[in-house]
């Protein structure tokens, strides 16, 4: 196939992605933007400030859409070539189906690469900024739970102050913490107590602490305002309780939701969380999603091309096209399951990840075989 003719189909399928994904993002802004006003129930936002965070959101969830996208795309352009009968001419000449696909095929993996390379990182970085302007204008609650290379970091406040918990490592339900530190302040943001315990349990609107080591500063800062830590006596006891509104729900609700991770800084945070005894199954299975983003796309390419490469004048283009878009709701129901069993750990992330798209390659080369050459 020469180069021009290459070039040419190449071009017109990228067109028709582009076309495609900014109607799907102009489509995912105007019903944000919708769920943006209902919730601004008390007129603490503006309508450019609302607008600015439909805009901030869109992306994150475009990238979920983007496969269904290429669908559209992949069909939309073949059903355009067949309809004017340039795929006519061109098998005539001797050009064959696989051969005539192959530029919308390198395009999609480009296309693949460049959304969890570039994409990606924009978009969560947008998603991140999103949530900060979430929390400022609706006033929901930030997030209490932090995991950094020092550990766990926990947040919970009552009516007496807040209280800030460091641990080393934790369990993989977050039931059981070791090596803390506990900070408790009071409603003045004043340090007044800490806690060093060997352990903690989670029980129901409590943390039992075993071998805690105690450390009184209203006492001692009330002798001398200036008084250090170090320098105040430490009370041993072997266990104590101290109340908590935290839950294992909460708590694991307050992780980081990986959209708003970079491709590229999913990784160190993956490693953090398995350092700290953290299941880091949602994070792995998101970012192996990323990373099989050229397969999904060939995938959605060949099934769009085996549904919309027939000849206008043979009939039956509805049909094949509403068969295409069942193909992709079909792929994005199993894709969907496999997921949530991904992250649940019960079956292997890796497997979850790349089977469905594998999968996909494999059923939409065997139909186009069909369609084609059978």
């Amino acid at each position: 196939m020469r180069l021009t003719l290459w070039l040419y189909i190449a071009r017109r399928f990228l067109g028709m992605v582009v076309a495609t994904f900014l109607a799907v993002l102009t489509l995912v802004i105007i019903i944000d933007l919708v769920e943006l006003l209902r919730a601004n129930k008390q007129g603490s936002a503006g309508f450019a400030d609302l607008l600015g965070m439909a805009f901030l959101h869109a992306p994150s969830v475009t990238i979920t859409a983007a496969p269904f996208a290429v669908l559209l795309a992949s069909m939309a352009c073949f059903a355009m070539l067949a309809r004017s009968s340039e795929l006519v001419v061109t098998r005539a000449a001797g050009v064959s189906a696989w051969r005539i696909m192959a530029p919308a095929i390198v395009v999609a993996i480009l296309l693949g690469v460049f959304s969890f390379a570039v994409y990606n990182p924009v978009a969560s970085a947008f998603a991140a900024r999103f949530e900060t302007l979430e929390q400022r204008f609706f006033e929901r609650t930030s997030s209490r739970l932090a995991v950094s290379s020092g550990g766990l970091w926990l947040r919970q406040g009552s009516s007496e102050g807040q209280t800030v918990i460091r641990a080393r490592r934790a369990s993989a339900s977050i039931e059981r913490l070791w090596d803390l530190a506990i900070f408790e302040f009071d409603r003045k943001d004043e340090l007044t107590r800490r806690l060093n315990a060997r352990s903690a349990v989670l029980e129901d609107g409590t943390w039992r602490l075993n071998g805690v080591r105690r450390w009184d500063l209203i006492e001692s800062a009330a002798e001398d305002r200036n008084a250090a830590l170090t320098e105040t006596v430490a009370i041993a006891v072997d266990e104590m309780r101290i109340p908590t509104d935290l839950t294992v729900e909460h708590i694991n609700d307050s992780f980081a939701a990986p959209q708003t991770i970079s491709f590229w800084k999913l990784p160190g945070f993956i490693n953090i969380l398995e350092d700290s005894g953290f299941s880091s199954n949602r994070h792995r299975m998101h970012w192996f999603s990323l990373l099989s983003a050229p397969i999904i796309f060939v995938a959605m390419v060949l099934i769009g091309g085996a549904f919309s490469m027939r000849h206008a004048r043979f009939g039956g283009l509805g049909v094949m096209a509403l068969g295409c878009v069942i193909a992709g709701f079909g792929y994005f129901f199993l894709s969907d399951i496999a997921s949530a069993l991904g992250a649940s750990g019960s079956i292997p992330v890796v497997l979850a990840a790349w089977a469905p798209p594998v999968s996909a390659v494999l059923f939409s080369v065997g139909l186009l075989l069909h369609l084609e050459d059978g």
